[in-house]
Order: structure tokens, then sequence, then C-alpha cells
């Protein structure tokens, strides 16, 4: 069984609904600024997916910055967060099948999605995999590029840019990797590696903007460039002192580029 070791849960005031699709478990945790009756095509809304080991505890402060100006949907992917784990490894593009399934069955309009690490990954398998699904993707801290494909100097990039984290955040990812435990991180770590999300890239046709911190040994800035050039709108911002998990410690000026991209 996962481990499950909860503090205190993102983000406050959400309401949260688990999802049985395709026989994988989903929990979404959504935080409504809108109408419950406005028109689905009339809200504005961001879904965010974690990366690999974290959970929806790390999008907690920028999800309340979004929630201000629209509908934010935080996405607790299988075998993380203390859902229950696969009983096989899930490839990026099945991560991918699960969100999209899940946009369609909640009737979402183009929304925008924001994915972090290996979540980037999963947002723009989504937008390459299902054209129209999506109007945007902000992509933090994307993972991973060619020099950096091996678990050694992912787990070693991740330890450099780690030690420039907020001692919430580390609390928070520390809580994170022990619920989703070693061996489905390393599962998954597999998957992550596999995918090329350079080559899946420049099949999507909306608006791209990669988003990482000046620290993040993990995306470093030329990698976020060769992505950001591989599609015909695509732009990258770097947020002086931020490390892997920007979105956390620098959760206002992300929150603003998101915005400004959704806009």
């Amino acid at each position: 069984m996962p481990l499950t070791v909860r503090g205190p849960r993102t983000p406050d005031g959400a309401t949260v609904n688990d999802h049985r699709i395709d026989g994988l478990t989903l929990r979404v945790w959504t935080l409504a600024n809108a109408s419950p009756d406005q028109p689905a095509e009339a809200r504005r809304d961001v879904v965010l997916v974690h990366g690999l080991g974290a959970s929806s505890a790390s999008f907690e402060h920028l999800a309340q910055h979004l929630a201000r100006s629209g509908t934010v949907h935080v996405l607790d992917l299988p075998g993380f967060a203390g859902l229950p784990r696969p009983g096989d490894r899930l490839e990026v593009e099945d991560l991918a099948r699960l969100v999209t399934r899940w946009i369609e069955r909640a009737d979402l309009v183009r929304p925008t999605l924001v994915g972090h690490s290996m979540g980037a990954q999963v947002v723009t398998e989504v937008a390459a995999s299902a054209p129209g699904v999506a109007s945007g993707l902000v992509l933090v801290g994307p993972t991973t590029d060619a020099a950096g494909r091996s678990a050694p100097r992912q787990l070693l990039r991740l330890a450099r840019s780690t030690v420039h984290d907020s001692a919430a955040l580390q609390r928070v990812l520390l809580r994170s990797y022990l619920e989703c435990g070693p061996r489905w991180y390393l599962t998954e770590l597999r998957a992550m590696l596999r995918h090329h999300i350079e080559v899946r890239l420049p099949h999507v046709d909306v608006p791209v903007l990669v988003v990482r911190g000046a620290r993040d040994s993990v995306a470093p800035d030329d990698w976020a460039q060769l992505l950001a050039g591989s599609v015909p709108q695509g732009r990258v911002v770097t947020v002086p002192g931020g490390g892997h998990a920007v979105m956390y410690d620098h959760a206002s000026e992300v929150s603003d580029l998101v915005r400004e991209h959704v806009g």
C-alpha cells in the first residue's frame, strides 16, 4: 500500500474528487473563481500537472494565485500523493492519455496546460497527440535534455537545484517523495528518460511558454531555448533566484507569466 504522510494539503478551499479512468486513479483539486452557472467556453481553465515524485502540493501557492482570475484544476497522477500504484510502468504517453480523457470527461474547453518537470512532458504529449484539446502550454523546468538523459545525471542535477529551495518547499517535496515511494519513483524515472519532449513539441500547434529558475540545473537555459525555438509561438522566461520548482517559491512571478500567456 502507498505510504501516506499528509500534512496540510493543497490547495486550501479546493474541492477534490478521485476519478477512475481506464483502471487508473486520478485525483483532481479544483479552485473555482467563476460562477457554477458560467458556460465552460467562457471560463479561463488552467490545468496543473506535477513532476516526478511530486504531487499537487508543489502547486499550492501557484494555484491560489491563479484562482483569483479563473478556474484551476490541480492533478495528482496515479501512484503519486498516496494514490494506488499501477501494476506496470506508465509511460509519458499513458499519463497523457489519462489527462486527455479526464479533460474530455470534465468538459473543459481548451484549457491552458501547465506542467512541471516530467509534467511538462505529459502536457506536451497531450497537446501533440490530441490537437484542439489545449489552448496553450506552460512548461516549467521541463525534462529531459540529451546531455542529462540518465538516472545518475538527473538525480545529481536535482540535488544541485534542491539546495536553493526554501525549507518549506523541501518539506513539501520530502512528503511527496515518501508518499510516492522509491520503487514507483525509479519506475517512472525510466519512463521520463524514455520520452523525448524535443521530438514531440514540434507537433504542438499552440503557443508555448518555457519557464525556468535561474538556479535550475535540471532544465539548463540552452535546453529551454531549444524547446521554445522548436515551435512557431515559443518563448523562454528565466526567473531570477528560482530553482527547479520555481513555481513554489516564486509563485507570484510565475502566476503573472501564466496569466499573461492565457490572455
